[in-house]
């Protein structure tokens, strides 16, 4: 254990040197998940959408922004379910808590809190002490209750349960959010947060996959052929402590988000010792300096 953390404490201090080098070699703009939607729910990028919530037509705003449809949080909250409405000007950050949920929507975050649940927000979320614009499936899931999307009517329809989602103390397993964060952090640690996700795909893509072990501590452990899967199980970082983003990350891709539900493999092209990866399999995507592959 000591010996661990001298090697995590020695490579912490080189990764820090590594990240303010990169930094200042080449500032990396937020992935456009990442971005808000425009302030305007109704600007020349959104379209209005029809929605129905139990079979009743929504008497609020719906619109479609890229290719997602958006609603504003308390305008929906006040048609699904009673809720108190907070700006926390210091965390930028709006409140809505109501029996059995508390959703947390940061401002211009790829992501709500819901009950301490992470649901990923593409392209992101948009919330001041006015009004936050929120993705409907995000805001349905929260409430509790299922969305359908009608391309003829070009219309969503709502069914709510009057159940919020189950707390994340319920949902996650602690085991799988400490063994995915950490593997996240080791592996793309000063990557851009869906790079993060990506690479928690991978894990769980393995894991889903027959020809890997079932779980995600034997994913990451992983010596088929007497070679380690993932370097930081050797070199030692995977027992350096996760970032809160790397955990956010682990928890957003346990709620079943992907990128890619095909990619397997992912090397970083510059750093690779073995080329084994692109000349076996199937390119699908590059996210910064990581090449994935299925």
């Amino acid at each position: 254990m000591k010996t661990n953390f001298r090697r995590c404490r020695g490579i912490w201090r080189l990764g820090i040197l590594a990240e303010i080098l990169v930094l200042l070699l080449h500032a990396s703009p937020l992935p456009a998940a990442a971005q808000a939607p425009p302030r305007e729910p109704d600007g020349a990028d959104t379209v209005r959408v029809g929605l129905y919530v139990n079979g009743v037509p929504y008497p609020g705003r719906a619109v479609l922004y890229q290719d997602t449809t958006y609603v504003e949080l308390h305008e929906f909250a006040s048609e699904v379910r009673l809720c108190r409405a907070e700006w926390r000007e210091k965390e930028r950050c709006a409140v809505f808590t109501s029996e059995g949920l508390t959703l947390s929507v940061p401002d211009g975050a790829a992501y709500i809190c819901a009950n301490g649940r992470y649901l990923w927000c593409a392209p992101g979320v948009f919330s001041d002490k006015n009004a936050s614009y929120v993705p409907l499936r995000a805001a349905v899931k929260a409430f509790g209750g299922t969305v359908e999307w009608n391309a003829d009517e070009f219309a969503a329809y709502v069914r709510t349960t009057g159940v919020p989602i189950a707390s994340g103390d319920k949902f996650y397993k602690e085991e799988e959010v400490l063994w995915l964060s950490r593997i996240i952090y080791a592996e793309a640690g000063i990557e851009p947060f869906l790079g993060q996700i990506a690479v928690g795909n991978v894990v769980l893509n393995r894991v889903r996959s027959p020809y890997f072990p079932n779980t995600v501590y034997e994913v990451i452990f992983d010596h088929s052929f007497g070679v380690a899967q993932f370097s930081p199980t050797e070199n030692g970082t995977v027992y350096c402590v996760p970032s809160a983003e790397a955990v956010i990350a682990a928890k957003i891709c346990l709620e079943g988000y992907t990128v890619s539900d095909k990619i397997l493999y992912f090397i970083n092209a510059a750093l690779a010792r073995s080329l084994w990866v692109p000349q076996n399999c199937e390119y699908v995507m590059t996210i910064q300096s990581h090449d994935f592959y299925s």
